[in-house]
């Protein structure tokens, strides 16, 4: 008689004092898998302003649509790139006139070294400009279903039928895009990994110990059998969280899930994808000094995990990809802000990543209503993390072909 941990663990949890659920879930992840790829996939919530991430500094249609909140020309990090992928369109700006956001400076020095991809232009077509309407276009990567229920990496999991572990790190609740027919854990609180090094958890580890012990009568062996598991995974699991990083990472909740991913994968957890969010990014009012915390907890968070998994020998096998459901408008408005916009840059940090700019900014004197035109389809970065670092054919998940963007190197297994 087979029974999952998962179960074991529901079952026994009154004796045990309340097993926490994300426990429950990431016993079942645990296994070695040092050479394989891994997906780290950042969500901005709330529609980042690509405008002043990637920054036409030169552009005096930028300075004269933002009187308030353009980042001065001498002051943006400037994304100068000698190789060969940048795509420049009649009248878009070229990398000598593109920078990051001052706040940006260690996602800069990435970038200098070749480690950060910037995907210009990306969106959809018809796009929404609705947070929900256009966030579940990007989970599920259908945008001509209204109400689909399972999500572009939920669906990739269930098809590689337990070969594609995924974990969700820090959400409330489970993304749309890692909805499906296969389980995916969700780590919601970070916390009790702290409690299990406490008193109280020591005791819950010692009952399971003793759920473990051969000489309990009445135990069946698949019940000693499933304690043991358990057991060697949450002491696992704890000695990952206790084990001291080789680079410090500043002090946000970004850094703090990124840091605990960064021991997984040092560790050998099994999970091949891993998913945050990072919100506050609607920024209607009062953007300024807003945004620029924001860009500068993205961009420290994500450096310190680079350097993390570079330290780990990893980098070429980690690829972490950033993403917001739309940018926005061009001009801002009568609140400092900035209102929902359409296309947006993707950013792509790996040690497999074709440093530099990929595609074409878009023309700010060449507007759709005020809104920027995208000219890649997210759909096609989609199917190059899919195919290149996942190693899955990306069209039946997708629902038609799209050509790769070459912003890694490429490394298909399939």
């Amino acid at each position: 008689m087979h029974i999952s941990r998962r179960r074991f663990l529901a079952a026994t949890a009154l004796g045990l004092g309340g097993v926490p659920r994300f426990l429950v879930r990431a016993a079942e992840q645990v296994e070695k898998s040092p050479d394989e790829n891994i997906l780290v996939v950042l969500q901005l919530s709330g529609g980042n302003d690509g405008l002043n991430t990637v920054v036409p500094f030169q552009d005096p249609v930028y300075h004269e649509s933002r009187p308030t909140l353009a980042v001065p020309r001498g002051a943006a990090l400037q994304l100068r790139t000698g190789g060969d992928t940048e795509a420049t369109g009649a009248g878009a700006p070229s990398s000598a006139d593109l920078g990051f956001h001052p706040a940006m400076r260690a996602l800069h020095e990435l970038y200098q070294q070749g480690s950060v991809a910037v995907i210009q232009g990306v969106g959809y077509p018809n796009p929404s400009r609705s947070h929900f309407r256009s966030m579940d276009i990007w989970h599920t990567a259908r945008p001509e279903v209204e109400d689909a229920t399972t999500g572009w990496l939920g669906n990739a999991v269930a098809r590689q039928r337990g070969k594609l572990p995924a974990l969700d790190v820090g959400d409330d609740r489970l993304p749309l895009a890692l909805w499906g027919d296969a389980h995916v854990p969700t780590l919601q609180n970070l916390d009790w990994l702290d409690y299990l090094s406490t008193a109280d958890g020591r005791t819950l580890r010692s009952r399971l110990q003793a759920l473990n012990d051969p000489a309990r009568e009445g135990r069946k062996e698949w019940a000693r059998t499933l304690a043991r598991d358990t057991l060697a995974d949450l002491e696992h699991i704890i000695a990952l969280r206790n084990r001291p990083t080789p680079v410090d990472y500043p002090d946000s909740r970004l850094a703090e899930g990124l840091r605990w991913v960064g021991q997984l994968i040092g560790g050998g957890f099994g999970a091949r994808i891993y998913y945050l969010t990072l919100g506050g990014f609607d920024t209607h009012a009062q953007q300024k000094d807003a945004h620029a915390q924001l860009l500068g907890r993205l961009s420290d968070a994500v450096a310190a995990f680079h350097r993390h998994v570079t330290a780990l020998g990893a980098s070429h096998r980690v690829t972490l990809v950033a993403f917001s459901e739309f940018g926005r408008r061009v001009r801002e408005n009568g609140s400092l802000g900035t209102d929902h916009g359409v296309a947006n840059p993707v950013l792509v940090v790996s040690g497999r990543a074709r440093g530099g700019l990929h595609g074409s900014h878009p023309r700010l004197d060449d507007l759709d209503e005020g809104d920027l035109r995208h000219g890649i389809d997210f759909r096609a970065v989609y199917a190059t993390l899919l195919e290149d670092v996942l190693g899955v054919p990306s069209e039946p998940i997708l629902g038609a072909k799209f050509a790769s963007v070459p912003f890694l190197s490429a490394t298909r297994t399939f």
